[in-house]
């Protein structure tokens, strides 16, 4: 199914972005542009003349096949209830069995221990150094009678907080609870070593975890259904890793990691296909920019370039590719 719109402009780039507005689709599709007509100037300004015209489509799969599936039906299944719960419920051992393989390849270490209350660590080791870390910054953030338990294994402890309003510590996706791990890992490693901390906040890690394999899953089947490549969001190292690890566990699909810093996200695509990098889709944007020129009559200046903020590439759980 090809879902289209068409774009008029006194440019084509302004055509162009007209089209991609009427298609009202996410800027990571694939969209493809055609020139349907050339703009032209008119005649000592009044007569003729015409704006360019430009169409913008993209290929819907997953629409085409449920429409094909729907027609092919001609009776119910009695048992469709029962066969969609068996499914769900093979659907949901697939993915505890990938969550398994995950947390193997991404610790690779024995198992943590039991857990214990923070007050019965030492103050003097990695661990107790992070514990005091941590409550600072929880006192600072206004987070009362929250619960710290540690488990401990060969040179590595497990933080687990629990609480009421904790859901400032963990932000968006998980982005405040990460820079916390870095930074109590700083704390907890002062004066030399290698001391590796995690924090955990009730069941946040396990169940962002599930939802990243169920991703990879999703993504994973429209990419063996279109056969094209599909970009995923910029995560840290730590979630890349788990969206790798599940996709080693679906035939017909790979996955690479492209760009820097912040902005560096996973490639999904099929296997032995060529691989490319994810397109900036600022750069349309930013040519159209360029190529609008200032009014003579206006006044307003424009506020200076500043130069871009670097982003550290610093790998939070090990460096991955």
């Amino acid at each position: 199914m090809i879902k289209e719109a068409i774009g008029f402009g006194n440019t084509i780039d302004e055509a162009k972005e007209n089209a991609i507005a009427k298609l009202n689709v996410a800027e990571t599709e694939d969209i493809q542009i055609d020139l349907v007509a050339m703009p032209k100037k008119k005649i000592l300004g009044l007569f003729g003349g015409c704006k360019a015209q430009v169409r913008a489509y993209i290929e819907i799969a997953d629409k085409m096949e449920k429409t094909a599936n729907k027609k092919s039906q001609p009776k119910k299944d009695k048992s469709a209830p029962k066969k969609a719960e068996i499914a769900k419920e093979e659907k949901k051992e697939t993915v505890k069995e990938q969550s398994k393989a995950v947390e193997k390849v991404v610790n690779d270490l024995p198992e943590y221990g039991e857990a214990v209350d923070a007050s019965a660590v030492s103050a003097d080791s990695p661990a107790g150094k992070a514990v005091a870390y941590i409550k600072n910054v929880l006192t600072a953030v206004g987070c009362d009678n929250v619960t710290i338990k540690v488990q401990s294994r060969e040179n590595a402890s497990r933080i687990l907080l629990d609480g009421e309003a904790l859901s400032v510590v963990i932000g968006r996706r998980g982005e405040t609870l990460d820079a916390l791990q870095y930074l109590t890992s700083l704390a907890a490693n002062n004066g030399g070593g290698h001391y590796k901390i995690s924090i955990n906040i009730g069941d946040y890690r396990e169940r962002r975890e599930e939802t990243l394999i169920k991703l990879a899953n999703r993504i994973a089947t429209q990419v063996l259904k279109t056969g094209k490549s599909r970009s995923l969001e910029p995560m840290n190292p730590y979630e890349r890793r788990i969206i790798h690890t599940a996709v080693q566990n679906i035939e017909g699909v790979v996955s690479n990691s492209f760009g820097e810093g912040a902005n560096r996200r996973v490639v999904i695509s099929v296997e032995g296909a060529e691989v490319r990098p994810p397109r900036n889709n600022d750069r349309r944007r930013n040519s159209n920019n360029r190529q609008r020129k200032a009014h003579p009559n206006n006044n307003v200046q424009s506020a200076p370039a500043r130069e871009p903020k670097k982003d550290s590439d610093i790998p939070l759980y090990g460096k991955i590719n």
